[in-house]
């Protein structure tokens, strides 16, 4: 958000690498925290939390159609009739979806479903980086260039106007907001690792479902309903503001030609379901990230680099070519030549071979 306040705005930072690049990062970064990843994956969590438990395996595709098809329905016609219903429920929501997480983790610390478990796989010895890399799923730092100037907008209504105060009010905001998401992380981190003991039997369980078996575990079904419903609400709030931006984005782009169609294309991908969403939104995440991070670091050092189009674009670039090249083969496509060479840099097999590559660039266009 820091870095946005310091651009005045994400298309004046994504142009200060060139017109066809803004358009196409933007509108990627658009279709990721929209429609294609965040949007049906929000709309998936309620359902993996309070109704997947009840309905049997045979019967679940069809109820997460009929589900979906009820959640984006509903989306449709409040975004047709928008209401201060949903600032109400964004508004006061919020406090009980924590507290929820908060007395769930209380009765996970007292009565603790099991002992910590062993780190496998990747974790067991590249733990810092694949957890940076799963940091990704969060879409934390898109979602930030994006909605960015809204929070910068509520900040100057307060009266901030000086644009180093700015940035400074926006660095307190963000270090407020990381403490507080890093302490909910941690919550829920301590949860899933203390209740292995639950889904031993699927491994490849997701978050969703994790909260759902701790949940009944501790509160029994009425638990699992409770928590699902205020998910529910939490999250098609969040899917509003999506569904909003994202229209409201592409419309300006089309010139009206689409409007708030883009919600189609979520209601399509929610029917794939949590898991697979989660999984599918990996290489798109690996492959806008690196750009999304150097984006936002050449921003908060803009003062010192002067808005050097050369250093812009080429580091930019760099983290462009790694993050294709690495997308790409996580599909398990391969360019001639250039996937070997990429392949080649430090750090590659942990998805962070952007760092070194774009770390000299830098400091050969400084």
């Amino acid at each position: 958000v820091a870095a946005i306040a310091r651009a005045k705005g994400l298309q004046s930072l994504v142009r200060r690498i060139d017109p066809v690049f803004a358009i196409v990062f933007t509108a990627l970064l658009y279709l990721t925290i929209g429609p294609l990843f965040a949007i049906p994956r929000a709309a998936n969590m309620p359902f993996d939390i309070a109704i997947k438990p009840f309905i049997a395996e045979e019967r679940l595709q069809i109820w997460l159609f009929v589900y979906s098809a009820a959640y984006f329905a509903l989306n449709y016609y409040i975004c047709m009739n928008p209401s201060k219903l949903v600032d109400l429920l964004g508004k006061y929501l919020t406090p009980i979806l924590l507290a929820l997480i908060l007395l769930l983790f209380g009765a996970g610390f007292l009565f603790p479903i099991g002992s910590f478990v062993a780190p496998s796989g990747e974790y067991v010895d590249h733990a810092a980086a694949k957890g940076f890399v799963e940091g990704y799923q969060t879409m934390d730092a898109l979602a930030s260039l994006a909605f960015g100037i809204i929070i910068i907008n509520a900040i100057k209504a307060t009266g901030v106007s000086d644009e180093k105060h700015l940035v400074t009010s926006t660095i307190k905001a963000g270090m407020m907001s990381g403490v507080i998401l890093m302490t909910i992380y941690f919550m829920l981190g301590y949860l899933g690792a203390t209740s292995a003991e639950l889904f031993k039997d699927t491994p490849n369980i997701n978050g969703a479902e994790l909260l759902s078996r701790v949940s009944d575990h501790y509160f029994g079904r009425i638990g699992v309903v409770i928590l699902g419903s205020a998910f529910f609400l939490a999250c098609i709030t969040t899917t509003l503001g999506l569904i909003s931006s994202a229209s409201e984005y592409f419309e300006e782009l089309t010139k009206g030609k689409i409007k708030y169609k883009t919600w189609a294309i979520g209601f399509g991908v929610a029917n794939f379901g949590l898991t697979t969403i989660i999984k599918g939104s990996i290489p798109v995440l690996v492959a806008i990230y690196p750009i999304s991070i150097m984006l936002i670091i050449l921003s908060l050092i803009n003062p010192w680099i002067d808005s050097s189009k050369l250093i812009y674009r080429a580091c930019v670039y760099v983290c462009v070519v790694e993050g294709v090249i690495n997308g790409l083969d996580i599909l398990g496509i391969s360019v001639p030549l250039v996937t070997s060479f990429v392949k080649m840099m430090p750090f590659y097999d942990s998805m962070l071979g952007w760092i070194v590559p774009s770390t000299v660039t830098f400091a050969v266009t400084y």
